[in-house]
């Protein structure tokens, strides 16, 4: 184990120096004295780290966390914007500055967008494309976009993931395990934060992001789903074109979301594209239960009057059919303030401890929920109120899922940019008409005969496996192999008494036996004499006589007499 630290700490000296340099940059060399690696840097750093961590204390710990994340790099903005997701474990400030880190980074050389398309397909270039531009439309920590048109003459864009960033992601991520592991060893408060469940939680998730056939299939999933609606464009994927590390699609124009000026000057109707962009997400929630987990304006462009595109599909959220007739609960609670409902269904929702103080948790609860009901709608936040709830449910140790912590995050991101785009865009209302859907499917016939379908089908396996079930136990009980195991609750103090009293009638047996047995000494007599008595039944008085006094004291002393 030993062995193993040394090798996790010291696998890339040079990155493990760099991070506790930046960190303490801004602020934090009391953190790196703690967790002993002072070691690491020179005395004139330490001199220094001591005056800058004073200097930055006038700037908040969430600010400078941020600042030092996006200082040192693509994968800790990732690590950044993965946390920005867990209100259940976070606070409420470092959430909203994990939301502002912007995965925008300096582009690569066009020469290795050649080498890594080349190594990708096992072909030159120019049997893939007639063109690529040099320039990238943008560059992040994973991948940077360029404008290409296909041998075939279509105009595309491919994304190619960067040289190496798989190494220095993997270096990254086992050094921030490392670092992890000793917070936790010596900064004990800090397991409430779970630190080396974060840091596994996101290497997870970051693997994933860097297989874009799985974005690929992603993207095809939701414009399946949308072909529907002649408002949305989800970009055609050029599957002979894609591979684990490029991914080519349709070409799509369009204005970025947030630019507002450049939207009004072109008469686009912001009302109506933000309230086409909230009816679209909770469209994808109540009726696909898949929606899109990284709605940043980066990934969102209006390309014509009501016309809006989405894409970077690298994220995606499930929601399965229970927690959406849950989540359509809440929705229509939240309208029309439904304490008790809201409450039970958030119970619902999580995985509750045993010893859970429920009837302390609906107090909590429905008071947080009396403060935001009072309030008028521009200053309130379904977003926070699922955040709350979520901090509420991890205080009474209540296990929420990941989808539910995906799906916060969301929210607050389309609040947030439908409040951008008109003040009256309403999350809320735009909510209803598919949360109605579904509790009203949830009694109407079909629903109804489908349930009894269900029980008939539930009733029909238990009656058909029963007598092969019963079969097998008797087989065990005939073969000796049957075994019953108890388990004594709320006992012990019972146990107790019997074994005291076991051995007080013990006592009294022995007393008695020495008794009767020195009596017939004297009786006979016999044996050697002492004051013309026999030695025997005088010693065997004298014992029972110590024991038989003892023996009392101890039943008087226990009161039980």
């Amino acid at each position: 184990m030993t062995f193993l630290r040394i090798h996790l700490a010291y696998k890339n000296i040079q990155r493990l120096r760099q991070i506790i340099t930046i960190l303490i940059k801004h602020g934090f060399y009391p953190i790196i004295e703690r967790i002993h690696l002072t070691k690491l840097i020179s005395i004139p750093q330490k001199i220094l780290g001591k005056k800058v961590s004073v200097e930055q204390e006038a700037i908040s710990f969430a600010v400078r966390v941020r600042l030092a994340f996006e200082e040192l790099g693509p994968t800790f903005i990732k690590f950044g914007q993965i946390l920005s997701t867990r209100p259940d474990i976070l606070p409420e400030e470092f959430i909203r500055e994990f939301l502002k880190l912007q995965d925008e980074v300096p582009p690569f050389p066009f020469s290795d967008v050649v080498k890594v398309i080349e190594h990708e397909f096992k072909k030159p270039v120019k049997e893939l494309f007639q063109e690529i531009e040099e320039k990238p439309v943008a560059a992040a920590s994973i991948a940077q976009v360029h404008r290409a048109v296909t041998i075939n003459g279509e105009r595309v864009v491919i994304k190619v993931q960067r040289p190496d960033i798989e190494t220095i992601i993997d270096t990254d991520v086992s050094t921030l395990q490392y670092l992890a592991r000793l917070v936790i060893k010596y900064i004990p408060e800090s397991k409430i934060y779970d630190p080396v469940g974060m840091v596994e939680e996101f290497g997870a998730t970051i693997k994933k992001e860097m297989d874009f056939t799985l974005e690929a299939s992603y993207t095809e999933r939701f414009k399946k789903s949308l072909s529907d609606d002649q408002r949305i464009l989800i970009p055609t994927i050029y599957w002979n074109l894609t591979g684990k590390k490029v991914l080519t699609m349709e070409g799509i124009d369009g204005i970025k979301i947030d630019n507002i000026e450049k939207l009004k000057q072109s008469g686009i109707d912001t009302e109506k594209i933000g309230h086409i962009v909230a009816e679209t997400f909770f469209r994808q929630i109540f009726e696909f239960g898949i929606f899109h987990g990284d709605l940043h304006s980066g990934n969102i462009f209006v390309a014509g009057p009501e016309k809006i595109a989405f894409v970077d599909f690298g994220i995606v959220g499930k929601i399965d059919k229970e927690m959406q007739e849950n989540l359509a609960d809440v929705f229509v609670g939240l309208v029309t303030e439904d304490y008790e409902l809201l409450t039970q269904v958030y119970l619902k929702m999580g995985i509750l401890p045993e010893d859970i103080d429920e009837p302390a948790f609906k107090r909590e609860y429905q008071d947080m929920l009396f403060a935001y009901f009072g309030k008028p709608f521009k200053m309130t936040s379904v977003g926070e109120v699922l955040m709350n709830y979520i901090r509420l449910a991890s205080r009474y140790n209540i296990k929420m899922p990941r989808a539910l912590l995906l799906l916060d995050k969301c929210i607050l991101e389309l609040e947030g940019l439908g409040r951008l785009l008109h003040p009256e865009v309403n999350v809320l209302v735009e909510s209803q008409q598919f949360a109605r859907k579904i509790i009203a499917k949830r009694f109407g016939p079909a629903q109804v005969a489908k349930d009894a379908i269900d029980t008939v089908r539930e009733y029909q396996t238990f009656v058909r496996t029963f007598p092969s079930q019963m079969s097998q136990i008797l087989k065990k009980m005939m073969s000796d192999k049957f075994t019953i195991d108890f388990v004594h609750k709320g006992l012990e103090d019972l146990m107790g008494e019997m074994d005291r009293s076991s051995n007080r009638l013990t006592f009294g047996v022995i007393v008695a036996a020495l008794i009767i047995g020195s009596s017939l000494v004297m009786a006979f007599g016999g044996g050697p004499k002492l004051f013309g008595f026999p030695f025997l039944g005088i010693a065997g008085f004298l014992i029972a006589g110590i024991l038989g006094l003892w023996l009392a004291f101890l039943i008087l002393r226990s009161g039980k007499f």
